[in-house]
């Protein structure tokens, strides 16, 4: 592997966190666990709290959720609205900042607004995170609303396009698998898409062709396609390009292609740009 492709995934591997997303129960004692527990309680969707629903979904007590709330507005990280409590700028602002996400997201936009205005697909870009799926980010017009996911969130990996394309390509794949098949086994009831042996044949059929699709099973009317993006001179999967168009439309291969010519256009630019960071001569003026 070269050595620019290897810096460059490290970098990325910030993106897609191998670690499973979650509270830190073990340092709830601690201030710093306390107020992680009260900033990830707005993790479920809600935009405002207010301070009995803070502490019951925070597990942290209502008079240390007051002051712990009134220091973290002071700082920035969560604002008053009345008598509830929201997430503060200074969490997008740090969120923003992040070199993983934020790297790949400056190098895949201006590629991914081309793919848009050449498709007038609904774009999504999304990476691993833990064992799920999380969309870094969307572009989409006013009536495709409703098709579009929201930037930040996170989705089983079963559940999309994207999401399966990135099962096929991780190391816990028949872990995800001997799940389905115990569950099965405990007499739970599993759809067709979450039979075992379909959905062992479906992420070798990805691997195989580089792509994958569904067909109104996440939105009546429209279908989706997703492709891998790997690194230039890489074979691992970082991240997904993927396409939501309407199901009666009748291009599929074009969008495949574009797809698959976006994915090498951003492994590219991720390792290009990766190589001019590495280069001793940038930062002292010189050019090539």
């Amino acid at each position: 592997m070269r050595a620019s492709a290897q810096a460059a995934r490290e970098t990325l591997e910030q993106a897609a966190p191998g670690a499973e997303p979650g509270a830190p129960e073990a340092h709830a004692s601690s201030v710093l666990g306390k107020a992680h527990l009260v900033l990830g309680a707005f993790a479920s969707g809600s935009t405002c709290l207010g301070l009995s629903e803070l502490s019951r979904r925070s597990g942290v007590p209502k008079a240390t959720v007051h002051r712990l709330g009134t220091e973290l507005v002071q700082l920035g990280y969560l604002s008053r609205t009345a008598r509830r409590y929201q997430l503060g700028w200074r969490i997008f602002e740090l969120g923003r900042l992040v070199p993983g996400p934020a790297h790949l997201r400056t190098v895949a936009r201006p590629v991914m607004l081309d793919l848009r205005a050449a498709t007038r697909a609904v774009v999504h870009l999304a990476v691993p995170h833990g064992t799920e799926c999380c969309y870094l980010e969307r572009l989409g017009g006013r009536r495709e609303a409703a098709v579009v996911a929201a930037v930040g969130s996170n989705v089983s990996r079963l559940l999309t396009v994207s999401g399966r394309v990135l099962l096929a390509y991780s190391d816990d794949q028949e872990d995800v698998i001997a799940e389905l098949e115990a569950q099965r086994a405990d007499g739970l009831p599993t759809t067709d898409r979450l039979d075992p042996t379909a959905l062992r044949a479906e992420l070798a059929q990805i691997r195989a062709r580089r792509w994958a699709q569904e067909r109104e099973q996440c939105m009546f009317g429209y279908k989706s396609f997703a492709v891998p993006i790997m690194y230039y001179g890489d074979d691992r999967v970082i991240a997904t390009i993927s396409a939501t168009v309407p199901a009666d439309r009748r291009d599929d291969q074009q969008l495949i292609h574009a797809l698959w010519a976006t994915a090498a256009d951003i492994g590219r630019g991720l390792h290009r740009q990766d190589a001019s960071r590495t280069d001793p001569r940038q930062g002292v003026g010189m050019v090539g």
